[in-house]
């Protein structure tokens, strides 16, 4: 038998070393597929993803005005937060630091926390997982995010977070809008546009190791964030700011309760500038509520707008009285039941209409009377000196289901679906409610409820020119472009030869309330663009649904210009005159909104660089009364 060589020996141990080796590391590799793979139960509880997410945070489109001016932008910004379960007592030495930082009173910080720290006792004792999250104060600003910084303590941080900026001014902040904790539109534009302006996020994916540290980040570990679109908004900032000014102007002089424009182009619908302003007037008094029984004290002035406490909150927080609060429009509204009238054969602007000497009866014995009492109008003086009298004689040989379709072919009764929140349809008698009375009424603007959104679109059936003469256009908050308004619906409502006449009888309007501000203010810059337009004077319903307050009015006046291409439409309502203006016989649409209107065409005509229509000199016609 052959011995074996120690060499030999050798090389057998290590081969078989080497084998047992390599099992023993095959069964680990083996165990630890078998653990990343297929956990027992036991040990599944315990195991944790290696992979983090860190997301990456994007900023929300801009909103911008037509001219690409910022009306709201986002940022980025610091907000403190506490972890109530890491808080350490006493308290007092954490809630100085954190009030000093956020500006917030330290009994408010207390409150907003310690009330926090006991509720995630309570949850952990009855086995829940406690709370980990409180914030406190508002978003802060460069030197109090330096103030949080140096807050050493366990359990108060500082959380990134985006934050949305209105930098348009508050006159515009109900139309852009607000957005949420999440940073999703709430209301205005930044809900209609929402799905727009709303960025997509982005995340960061890294493994961590046993004690979740960052140790590499893999090559498809990260996904860019995406900015979300900027959109270009209807509106022209430098419109806003002058017709804020003018109304504001407008209300104060007036003594009146608040004040409210709309602008649009009539061309496209394209919304330029919407204003609403409430101003505070002492003493006013509520008025009964419906159903209360009382009556009105005639000497007293009752409070005509609803209070609105989202106002006072914040101006995004305001109801927009422009898109939500109707109003009965007066004599404004005449020129649409007269156009309707004059369309169906029924006057010619040539008849002579007897106006009784500005006093007259229906036949059911309605009183009827007329500012400018004249014995006689031709048909177009009618709508020139808005006659009661002559309106209610017109409107008459309507037939009841007539007039009713006409005043509902012009979008009353439906909203104009422009995209603001709460938008009113307004009011207009059912056609099982309509009457003799109703048609009277209607005649001269009551009995039919109307938003001032409705009023401009309406109206610029008459503001368009060739084809379009006699079309509504489809209102809209963003800025078109040209292809846009080649493809834009058309909805007509009134033949060509209609508007035409009508926008000569209401030249004459213009030119009237042009003469008596002349008059009234001499150092009033004149008017270098000639205009139309209606005036119109209604009494205030009461809300308890009993009729009318006494001395209490919506003085309002709509215009288009230039007269003969119109760029603009503008009305402008001037909610409850003072008793000075009334006293004086001052608080009628020419003599309250007219004057506003006015300046606002003027100012916005040139900032758009209209070229004048009119000489510094023209001549200009006779004072009509209102």
């Amino acid at each position: 038998m052959s011995r074996v060589s120690p060499p030999e020996r050798q090389a057998v141990v290590l081969w078989c070393v080497a084998v047992g080796v390599t099992l023993a590391l095959g069964g680990v590799l083996a165990r630890v597929a078998q653990l990343q793979l297929r956990p027992g139960e036991r040990l599944s509880a315990h195991i944790q993803d290696r992979i983090s997410r860190r997301g990456q945070l994007a900023p929300r489109g801009d909103l911008l005005d037509r001219r690409g001016r910022v009306l709201a932008a986002s940022r980025v910004g610091h907000r403190l937060f506490v972890d109530p379960k890491e808080l350490k007592e006493p308290f007092g030495d954490t809630l100085a630091p954190i009030a000093e930082a956020t500006g917030w009173e330290v009994d408010a910080v207390a409150q907003r926390i310690l009330d926090r720290v006991q509720r995630s006792r309570d949850r952990e004792a009855e086995g829940l997982d406690p709370l980990r999250y409180v914030s406190v104060g508002p978003v802060l600003n460069d030197e109090q995010v330096e103030l949080a910084r140096r807050i050493d303590l366990p359990g108060v941080y500082l959380e990134v977070r985006p934050v949305r900026e209105l930098t348009g001014g508050d006159s515009i902040a109900s139309i852009v809008g607000k957005v949420g904790v999440d940073h999703t539109g709430l209301l205005g534009a930044e809900r209609k546009f929402d799905e727009e302006v709303r960025p997509v996020p982005g995340h960061l994916d890294y493994v961590r190791d046993a004690r979740g540290r960052a140790m590499w980040v893999e090559a498809s570990g990260y996904k860019a964030p995406e900015r979300g679109q900027s959109v270009s908004l209807s509106f022209d900032l430098a419109l806003q700011q002058i017709a804020e000014d003018e109304v504001r102007a407008g209300v104060e002089d007036a003594d009146a309760a608040g004040g409210r424009l709309v602008m649009i182009d009539p061309r496209t619908g394209e919304v330029l500038a919407m204003v609403d302003i409430v101003r505070t007037v002492p003493g006013l008094s509520d008025p009964p509520r419906r159903g209360a029984r009382a009556e009105i004290d005639h000497a007293i002035r009752y409070r005509t707008i609803r209070p609105d406490l989202g106002r006072s909150i914040h101006p995004a927080l305001a109801r927009n009285r422009c898109v939500e609060d109707v109003y009965e429009p007066g004599s404004t509204f005449k020129c649409f039941m007269w156009s309707v009238v004059t369309e169906r054969g029924l006057a010619k602007v040539s008849e002579v209409f007897n106006t009784h000497d500005g006093e007259f009866r229906t036949a059911y014995g309605r009183a009827v009377r007329d500012v400018v009492k004249k014995p006689s109008m031709t048909w177009r003086e009618v709508l020139v000196h808005s006659s009661n009298i002559g309106m209610v004689q017109g409107v008459e040989r309507l037939a009841f289901n007539h007039a009713r379709a006409d005043i509902l072919r012009f979008g009353f009764g439906s909203p104009t679906n422009l995209g603001l929140p709460g938008e009113a349809s307004g009011l207009v008698t059912s056609a099982r409610d309509w009457s003799k009375y109703t048609q009277t009424s209607v005649a001269s603007g009551y009995e039919v409820a109307v938003t001032p959104l409705q009023m401009v679109r309406a109206f610029s059936a008459f503001a368009r020119e060739g084809e379009l003469a006699g079309t509504m256009p489809v209102l809209t908050l963003r800025a078109m472009t040209d292809a846009e308004q080649r493809a834009a619906v058309r909805e007509r409502v009134l033949p060509e030869w209609v508007v035409l006449q009508a926008r000569e009888a209401m030249r004459q309007v213009g030119e009237n309330m042009d003469t008596r501000i002349a008059a009234r203010f001499k150092d009033e810059e004149p008017l270098r663009h000639s205009m139309f337009g209606k005036s119109g004077t209604a009494n205030i319903a009461r809300p308890d649904g009993r009729g009318y307050f006494l001395n209490q009015y919506n003085s309002s006046f709509i215009a288009a210009a230039p007269a003969e291409a119109p760029r603009i439409v503008v009305l402008v309502v001037i909610d409850d005159p003072g008793p000075g203006p009334i006293a004086r016989r001052e608080h009628y649409g020419s003599w309250t909104a007219g004057p506003v209107v006015r300046r606002v065409v003027r100012r916005s005509l040139e900032y758009l660089g209209v070229p004048p229509d009119l000489a510094d000199d023209a001549p200009l016609e006779a004072v009509a009364q209102r």
